[in-house]
């Protein structure tokens, strides 16, 4: 399917329509032309985070804030290198995802009028939609919260001659007054509103990227699902119309691994980046709370907290999708068994038996092709964090 033949119908429009804005905005929408436009987009978007990320990297440099502050800039520093690794990785896997997003357009066009089958993929479209909004929603009010935190007052916005004691009231989104200490009231504003710009770029490139990926995960579970139907008309009478339906079960099913593949293919080193410097931001965040503890201060110990379970949800969203697509091909060994095989001919029998076969050979999406993202593994990761707490706090305490 090319995408000159792709028909947009109201329900592939609601079911992909946020994910294209989300994407399109940085030049990684795969259906996308690849022309001159689509790559002013994703470099805007690149230097954004990539200047996001130097920015902080020079505070850091420049060495003048506490112990509290400088964790916290260690911490951003993990998140936009994921950042841009997603951004990269997305880039060079369209290929991938522009097949996968086909077969998505493909599949809610022959589903128009099969209400079983539409019943069961609206649930998972519903579910990535749900998980989609609370995450943006939540990135935007974190972003909104440090932009109008470090807004200052009217009286002092006025101000053309700023004194050494008013220069340390000032404040950008980031933070970074070290870097950005010494400048007039036009480069201040300048440098906050770039700052702005380049957190929602963040925003948009980091969650962004992850509520489409699982958008498409929950896409290809609701097709796995979906494939109950075609077992119940194996059930037809005719013997030659039966080994036509478990053809199509068979393309269908090759074919639905060959997506969950492309999937896999696409996000495996992300996921691996993902998983280190989500290590790093946790163990940092961990410092930190021990830190902040002491003081008893309530608001950097709930912002930190926060950091923390941010960071476990990600983590939780890519397991859940993970563990999610695995369980469900496995699960179409059970869903052949239960179907009346002992009806069919010896030749049908014998091809049920090679599909069974088929999904005892298990599928997991991967970080690096080597660690399994599923709720076991999560659970581990949970558990190693805390005993890390665990460990931090003997330390401090001693």
């Amino acid at each position: 399917m090319d995408m000159e033949d792709v028909v947009w119908n109201t329900d592939a429009t609601y079911a992909l329509g946020t994910y294209k804005f989300i994407t399109w905005t940085t030049g990684t929408w795969p259906l996308q032309d690849e022309g001159i436009f689509a790559m002013i987009r994703f470099t805007i978007a690149f230097i954004l985070e990539f200047s996001l990320l130097a920015s902080v990297l020079l505070e850091l440099r420049l060495n003048c804030g506490n112990t509290d502050k400088t964790l916290e800039f260690f911490g951003l520093t993990a998140g936009m290198t994921t950042g841009l690794t997603k951004l990269i990785f997305v880039k060079l896997h369209q290929q991938d995802l522009r097949k996968i997003l086909l077969s998505a357009i493909k599949d809610w066009s022959s589903i128009a009028k099969d209400s079983s089958a539409k019943e069961i993929i609206w649930k998972y479209t519903h579910r990535g939609k749900m998980v989609c909004r609370v995450q943006m929603s939540l990135g935007l009010l974190i972003i909104a919260s440090m932009i109008m935190d470090a807004v200052p007052t009217s009286d002092f916005s006025q101000q053309d001659n700023i004194t050494s004691s008013e220069e340390n009231l000032r404040q950008i989104p980031l933070r970074t007054m070290c870097l950005f200490g010494n400048m007039s009231m036009s480069t201040y504003w300048t440098v906050f509103v770039l700052q702005g710009v380049q957190l929602l770029n963040s925003i948009a490139v980091n969650m962004g990227n992850d509520v489409f990926f699982f958008a498409i995960a929950m896409h290809i579970c609701g097709q796995l699902d979906a494939l109950r139907i075609f077992c119940d008309n194996f059930k037809a009478n005719d013997e030659k119309d039966r080994v036509l339906k478990i053809e199509k079960f068979v393309r269908r099913h090759s074919h639905l691994l060959e997506l969950a593949q492309r999937l896999e293919n696409t996000f495996a080193n992300i996921l691996l980046v993902n998983l280190m410097t989500d290590g790093l931001h946790t163990c940092l965040a961990g410092v930190q709370i021990l830190t902040i503890s002491n003081k008893i201060d309530i608001v950097p110990l709930t912002k930190v907290s926060s950091v923390i379970v941010i960071i476990l949800a990600q983590l939780f969203l890519y397991s859940y999708a993970g563990d999610y697509l695995s369980s469900l091909f496995q699960d179409i060994c059970q869903v052949i068994y239960n179907c009346p095989w002992y009806e069919f001919s010896p030749n049908n029998v014998r091809n049920l038996m090679f599909i069974i076969m088929r999904t005892h050979v298990p599928f997991h999406l991967t970080a690096g092709r080597f660690y399994t993202m599923d709720i076991e593994n999560f659970k581990n990761i949970v558990k190693t964090s805390f005993s890390f707490f665990s460990l931090l706090r003997i330390i401090f305490s001693e």
